[in-house]
């Protein structure tokens, strides 16, 4: 069964634009020899960061909105960072610039940026919070 792959852009990973990913594996996919399925590899601890389940419906759907809206700052500003790469102070500057539109993105959501960074963070564990978050979109 294929998943869609949801991009979390959590503010504190958006150094240089970059932003983090969660895959899930696709239909039809080979497993190497020797190699267990995706199914059985063993998955990294959950951190601390809370329970989905405190999440509530409008933080979800106020993530949804930000989540968006900083994809969409990444994007108009993706071409700018690459086009200022031989001028590291400029490349510099246009991130910085970035950044701050992708938190006051956060912000203008009704979002502490705490806060979207904590359900960013969670819903690469939890299935059923990137399921609540896709409703929403």
């Amino acid at each position: 069964m294929k998943k869609p792959v949801l991009s979390l852009s959590a503010l504190f990973l958006a150094v240089g634009l970059s932003g983090n990913a969660v895959a899930q594996p696709s239909q039809g996919q080979q497993t190497p020899p020797g190699q267990a399925p995706a199914a059985e590899t063993p998955r990294p601890a959950q951190p601390a960061l809370g329970d989905s389940s405190d999440i509530s419906d409008d933080e979800v759907a106020r993530f949804a909105d930000a989540q968006q809206r900083v994809e969409e700052i990444k994007g108009a500003y993706r071409v700018k960072v690459q086009e200022s790469t031989e001028q590291p102070r400029q490349a510099m500057e246009v991130q910085r610039e970035a950044q701050q539109k992708m938190v006051q993105a956060v912000k203008d959501s009704g979002l502490e940026v705490r806060k979207y960074n904590q359900i960013a963070q969670l819903a690469q564990y939890d299935a059923d919070l990137r399921e609540r978050i896709e409703k929403r979109r």
